[in-house]
Order: C-alpha cells, then structure tokens, then sequence
C-alpha cells in the first residue's frame, strides 16, 4: 500500500507533475572494477529519485581498483548530474565496509543500501515506502542460482548461522533500507565494519522482507554469480568469526570430546592386550586414529588462526577505511541542505522516527 501523500511541490516547475515526498532519501552503492561499467545507471537513478523526493543524495563509494576509470567518467558526470557524492575509498575493502562508510556520511532520513549492477530502481521506491508504514528494516530477497554442493550444505551453515543468532529471510541480498533511527542504532553499536548486515540485523528494529527480482545492466553486465560451496564456506566463517565466540567455545568442546576418545581407544588397546595374547595391530585402524585426531587439530588451528587474526585487526586501533577525497555534483537540487525540518510538522506519513520529527 501506498502511503505517500499527495504535497505541494517546492519547485514551481513541477507545478504539472506529481507532488514529491519531502522525504530526505540517501542512496549508497559500491563500485569495483568488476562493475565499474553500471555507473551508466547513475542518471537514471538520479532521474528517478528527482521525480519522487524533494531532497535527495547518492553516494558512490568507490574501491581502489576503479579511482582511474570513475575519477575521469566522474569529471565528466558532476557537472551534469546532481546530488552525487563521489567517495574514494583507500583501499579495496570488503563490500560491508564500504557500504558502512557510507552510512556513516549519509545524512537522509531514509538510507538504501543497493548495487547498481543488479537492483532494479524501483525497489527504491517501494522499500521507503514499506520504512513509511512502520518498517525501520527492509531487507531483499532475491533468487540466486546456487550450486548443487551449496544447496546440499546449506541446512547446515543455517544451523550454524542460528548458533550466533544470524537469522534473515531466506534468500536475503545486499539490499537494505533503513529508517534514520535504524541507522543510527546500527552505528551507535560499535564497530561495524565487515559485520554491518550483522549489526542491523541486531540493531532491535524488526527486519521485513521485501522480494524483488534481480536483473543485469551495463553494456558488459554479466548474470549474478551463483553461490558456490567456497564462497558459501568462506562467508560463514566471516560471519561467524566476526561475530561470536561459539566458534571457539564449539572447537574447545569438539578437542575435549576427542580427548576422550583418544582415552578410552588407549584403555581399550590395553584392555585387548592385556587379556589376549594373539593381538594383530590393524595397520588400517591405527591409520584411521591418526588420521581422525589430525583432522581435529587441523580444524582447531585454523579457528584459532582466524581468531589470532582478529585479534591482531583489533589491537591495531585504527579504522577499517579511509577515504581518498570527496567530490559532489556542481548542481544540487537544495545549496543549503541540512537534515532539519523547515517546518514543525511534516505532510508526510511517516510511523517511523526519522531523526528530523522528534
């Protein structure tokens, strides 16, 4: 359901089109150089947004590998487009950090996180509406092709993911939307960066689904990549990792059950020897024992290596992104843009907080 009001315009040009939400909408994406070519999208979701809000702001973070290619398409395209915030990022970041960068420097009251290689525009549109009617999250989901050792390992990285409380609709993408009370409760909880679907999804404020289809744009755009095992394997191990400790404490467990084991094969073997004479030792059994508890130790050194990893991320004190320099759009459609309310009550439906209403 619709829950934009019909209002005046500020503009007197657009007196003969449909009235604009006075809604503040910010819209953040990441650019690599694997989908540099979608920054082709950028005036048409700069049109779109134009015909729905009042104020609005795109910002374009920019990974290391693109600042040659965007840093000259976006001489070109500042003077021409407005309301684009072109960040460059120092670094080739994990997509969750960047996407924090740009919250972070987002100012709207409502704050999209989408991709523009793969997002259709028009789950803008719906996504703020469904933050109107009460929602503080959206989060999309979308059909992925998987592959078949994925989907056979799925049920169990579920299961894995629900042991640290990581629970989000099936199918769940990048896509987010989030209120600006949503978002400040995001960034209020510490450090974020390469956990931020994580944190939002933890913030307290109820995550609704919103189901779109994904599709391809840009001259050299390819399908969306289908979930492998490996990458399937590696993201639930960030996930896990970077969020809780039931990864170690499950280790630490699975090496004291070993323990045991190794125990009672021992009081076993002298058990055997002492009570039979004509004992064989079985070459393939003493092959499988070994093998087994080298596997335990293997999988308890790879755990412990993530988390000495991570503690050395964390001693470091320091930020998980720096950002190059900032250029914007020479045209922007208000010079004098704060997120304050003119005036003391907005038009606008609105049953979430924004920041701007209190």
């Amino acid at each position: 359901m619709d829950t934009q009001l019909k209002t005046p315009c500020r503009d007197s040009t657009d007196k003969g089109n449909l009235a604009k939400s006075q809604s503040f909408v910010s819209v953040i994406t990441v650019v690599d150089f694997a989908g540099k070519d979608a920054l082709c999208e950028l005036p048409k979701l700069c049109s779109y947004l134009g015909k729905r809000y009042s104020d609005y702001e795109v910002l374009v973070m920019v990974k290391k590998d693109a600042q040659t290619y965007c840093s000259h398409l976006f001489s070109d395209m500042l003077p021409k487009v407005p309301s684009i915030r072109y960040l460059q990022l120092s670094d080739n970041v994990h997509d969750d950090v960047a996407f924090a960068a740009g919250l972070e420097n987002a100012i709207g009251d409502f704050i999209v996180i989408m991709r523009l290689d793969c997002d259709p525009l028009e789950t803008i549109g719906t996504a703020v509406d469904l933050c109107k009617s009460g929602s503080d999250v959206v989060v999309g989901t979308a059909h992925v092709p998987c592959s078949l050792p994925y989907r056979i390992v799925r049920p169990l990285v579920t299961w894995l993911l629900h042991s640290i409380d990581y629970r989000l609709p099936h199918n769940a993408t990048h896509f987010r939307c989030l209120s600006r009370r949503a978002a400040n409760a995001v960034m209020a909880t510490g450090r974020h960066y390469q956990q931020l679907s994580m944190q939002i999804q933890k913030s307290g404020y109820a995550c609704t689904p919103m189901p779109y289809a994904l599709h391809e744009t840009g001259e050299k755009s390819t399908k969306p990549a289908a979930k492998t095992l490996y990458s399937g394997v590696r993201e639930t191990m960030r996930l896990m990792v970077f969020n809780s400790a039931a990864p170690l404490r499950l280790v630490s467990l699975l090496g004291l059950g070993g323990s045991a084991i190794a125990c009672l094969v021992s009081l076993f073997a002298l058990l055997v020897r002492l009570l039979k004479d004509d004992v064989a030792v079985g070459w393939a059994s003493t092959v499988l024992i070994m093998s087994f508890f080298s596997l335990l130790q293997f999988v308890i050194l790879m755990f412990l290596s993530e988390y000495i990893g991570r503690i050395l991320v964390e001693i470091r004190d320091r930020e998980q992104y720096a950002i190059v320099y900032e250029r914007n759009s020479l045209t922007m459609i208000n010079q004098d843009r704060i997120n304050v309310l003119e005036e003391s009550e907005s038009p606008d439906v609105n049953l979430v907080q924004t920041g701007r209403d209190r």
